[in-house]
């Protein structure tokens, strides 16, 4: 009798102990489903973030433009001018000045050797502004003339300044 009962008092622990090791990895399981849903909003924030930004500075633009051609200046002598400084006020992520010291991920600065707005991504592989994944660390744009052609004449004009996106080897 005392054999059967040292077997079911082992046969009760594995029982146990396969309720605890079934109950942690159903526990592991749920956190990192957990983890890939927080990165994966994480990365959709960023991306709301950058896009934010970049109709921010659009709009400033459109302004500048229109301001540029009531007043009789040219379109052309901004390009490549650093869309930031014609905010109200810097966002709180602004680096400054790209030369110099590396700027941190999630951050943006001005590159005046290129003459470009960069943005330094948190992530290796970005969340594209289109939706699908883009493998850079850095994107770039710059402030460009947008002409118009008239159909008569075939002649250009200046319309606006706009921000274009610009590949660097990428």
């Amino acid at each position: 009798m005392a054999a059967v009962n040292a077997v079911g008092y082992v046969g009760a622990d594995n029982h146990r102990r396969l309720q605890w090791l079934v109950a942690f990895c159903l526990l592991g399981l749920a956190v990192s489903i957990l983890l890939v849903s927080l990165e994966r909003t994480a990365a959709r924030a960023e991306r709301q973030s950058v896009q934010l930004m970049l109709n921010q500075l659009r709009s400033a633009l459109v302004v500048k433009g229109a301001e540029v051609m009531l007043t009789g200046g040219k379109l052309e002598d901004w390009q490549g001018t650093n869309p930031v400084d014609l905010l109200q006020s810097a966002p709180m992520n602004w680096g400054g000045d790209c030369s110099g010291a590396e700027h941190r991920k999630g951050s943006w600065c001005f590159s005046r050797d290129e003459r470009v707005l960069v943005y330094r991504s948190r992530w290796a592989e970005f969340p594209g502004l289109t939706g699908s994944p883009q493998p850079v660390e850095r994107l770039f744009w710059r402030v460009e003339t947008e002409f118009t052609q008239s159909v008569r004449t075939r002649e250009r004009r200046a319309k606006g300044l706009v921000l274009n996106r610009v590949n660097f080897g990428q």
